[in-house]
């Protein structure tokens, strides 16, 4: 019995990939709060970003003011863009493992926003592909940068809603910058911000190791890393926003939060988070878990682990040995592969750590207490989400070996008598739905039914994504909707590269174009005729996105019991 599997499965519900607490967030066009963008300016001011710089007021429209200096970006469809600007010091050096420093420096004339930036160093992974620990490095250190997309037609005294995405990639992986596997660019928010009517805000931070190493010698330094550096180094954005988006005709009091997979894990932590209170007003999560963190203890224990396999435990100064590394030494000591699936059996686990100051408390257990971030939520998951990552399944047999080879055979049993092969058609896809609920699924039911006890009075929506990719090949379809699938028609972006959408793809972008960018305005999903998208409350109501989008009640509640018996991780229902 592979025990490590199992403990995956079963404490990752939810997820791919410990009380101080923060003030809660309002909005006044939520619950009437009058003083809501007051507390959102009292929380950042400490956070001047350094010395004020001189900054003349462009009147080019391609050039935008921000506190270090002007930017030029460009004009591409009916919006225009700015990408790769700093939002903070680049962590290398002395500044390696260290938490984010704002910039200081103030530069002169208009700095290029034009290209695309580096992503943070990584092994590259391709969901549904083998990992390949010794590929090439990608990315470089100097990454901290965001993107900015605003409408072309957007007037000067403009304050839009703004929308930012934190991506995913287990947290070791992916960037701002994404390539998908028809060449496009997966977060090209162009059309998202001009269709929208929203500016749209795409960050970058440390990934693996070099965002998430906890180890003692970096804990006992001065000004040291205490854990979490890619957790600081999304609320050092967040501040970014806050002091700069004005002058993107963002509205500061106006900002939704959301990430899919690592990145809507890492947006509930962000929710738990009390140096993030007042940095944003909605929050919504994608296929992403509440639960998927790490005690302080595992991660020093695995820290330990990681400056051995870095050659660095023996040094007399340990922490200097490690900001010695080459960045390809840094990235490549116990890499972990990115398992969608968890049928990967990987150990290793680079994210969000409790019981540090960033991230005192299990966001489960600030959320069910009331402790978060208050704000109107999102969460919601996709009906095949290991469509793309499970492997060939031909018969009965191998279905039960899997699962044996996980959780041993009590296991096996107690699953194929809640996912029998006769009710789902196949081996595989029974053991797709099997995966599905208890790594996606019934971690948004965890959260949904968390928040909607412990904000009451500030509204909590859940969905399901249905929809798989009808204007691709029969077997592309045939794998249903997979992890990430929705992120194209989030982003508007499935006419792009090879795709050729059908009617109800279009219905579907339409579909999610509306809800996204309602929520972000208001803090509802509903309106403009859209049908109805009801709270979350007494028997769980969720929205299933489809063409023609339907409510469900209580989706899966059966199955979700059994998981939670398994995780040992359960919420009461509202």
């Amino acid at each position: 019995m592979r025990t490590h599997s199992l403990l995956s499965l079963a404490l990752l519900v939810g997820a791919c990939s410990e009380t101080t607490t923060g003030t809660p967030v309002t909005d006044a066009s939520v619950d009437g709060s009058a003083d809501a963008s007051a507390d959102v300016s009292a929380d950042v001011s400490a956070d001047t970003g350094g010395p004020t710089c001189a900054v003349p007021t462009p009147t080019d429209p391609l050039v935008a003011r921000t506190d270090r200096g002007l930017v030029r970006g460009a004009m591409e469809a009916e919006a225009i863009h700015w990408l790769g600007v700093p939002f903070a010091e680049p962590p290398t050096g002395a500044n390696r493992w260290r938490p984010p420093v704002a910039g200081t420096a103030c530069w002169m004339g208009e700095r290029d926003a034009t290209m695309w930036a580096p992503a943070c160093p990584q092994i590259p992974q391709q969901q549904g592909q083998p990992f390949d620990p010794m590929a090439p490095i990608e990315g470089q250190e100097d990454c901290l940068t965001l993107n900015v997309w605003r409408p072309a037609n957007a007037p000067a005294d403009a304050a839009l809603p703004v929308m930012v995405f934190v991506h995913g990639g287990g947290n070791t992986a992916g960037s701002a910058s994404n390539v998908n596997g028809v060449g496009a660019r997966l977060y090209d928010a162009t059309r998202l911000a001009a269709r929208g009517n929203v500016v749209v805000v795409t960050i970058q931070y440390r990934l693996g190791a070099l965002g998430w190493l906890v180890h003692p010698a970096l804990e006992g330094e001065a000004g040291g890393s205490a854990g979490n550096l890619a957790l600081l180094d999304q609320i050092a954005a967040l501040r970014w926003v806050q002091r700069n988006i004005r002058n993107f005709r963002g509205d500061p009091a106006r900002v939704m939060l959301f990430g899919e997979s690592a990145g809507a894990v890492n947006t509930c932590a962000l929710l738990a988070s009390p140096l993030a209170a007042g940095l944003f007003s909605r929050a919504l999560m994608e296929s992403g878990s509440c639960v998927a963190t790490q005690t302080a203890e595992a991660a020093r224990a695995q820290g330990v682990m990681y400056a051995e396999a870095a050659g660095c435990a023996a040094a007399p100064d340990a922490a200097a040995c490690l900001r010695a590394l080459s960045t390809e030494a840094a990235v490549r000591a116990l890499a972990a592969a990115v398992d969608v699936s968890g049928l990967g059996g990987s150990t290793v686990r680079w994210g969000p750590v409790t019981s540090l100051p960033a991230l005192p408390t299990r966001p489960l257990e600030a959320m069910q207490a009331g402790t978060h971030n208050r704000v109107p939520i999102v969460v919601g998951h996709n009906t095949e989400e290991v469509g793309l990552t499970v492997p060939a399944v031909p018969t009965e047999a191998a279905y039960r070996a899997i699962l044996t080879q996980v959780g041993g055979a009590a296991f096996a049993n107690n699953v194929i008598m809640r996912y029998p092969v006769a009710t789902y058609g196949t081996p595989r896809n029974a053991l797709v739905q099997a995966l599905t609920d208890a790594r996606f699924g019934c971690g948004a039911r965890h959260a949904a039914r968390a928040a909607a006890r412990g904000q009451a009075g500030v509204n909590v929506y859940r969905y399901l994504y249905a929809h798989a990719l009808e204007g691709s090949t029969a077997t592309v379809r045939a794998l249903g909707a997979w992890h990430g699938l929705e992120l194209a028609y989030v982003f508007q972006n499935i006419a792009q590269g090879m795709l050729s959408p059908t009617d109800n793809d279009l219905a579907v972008e339409r579909a999610m174009l509306g809800y996204w960018t309602r929520f972000a305005a208001t803090g509802d999903p509903n309106g403009a005729g859209a049908p109805a998208w009801p709270a979350y409350a007494t028997g769980e109501p969720l929205l299933r996105i489809g063409p023609t989008p339907t409510v469900e009640r209580a989706w899966r509640n059966a199955e979700c019991d059994a998981w939670d018996m398994v995780s040992r991780v359960s919420v009461p229902a509202p």
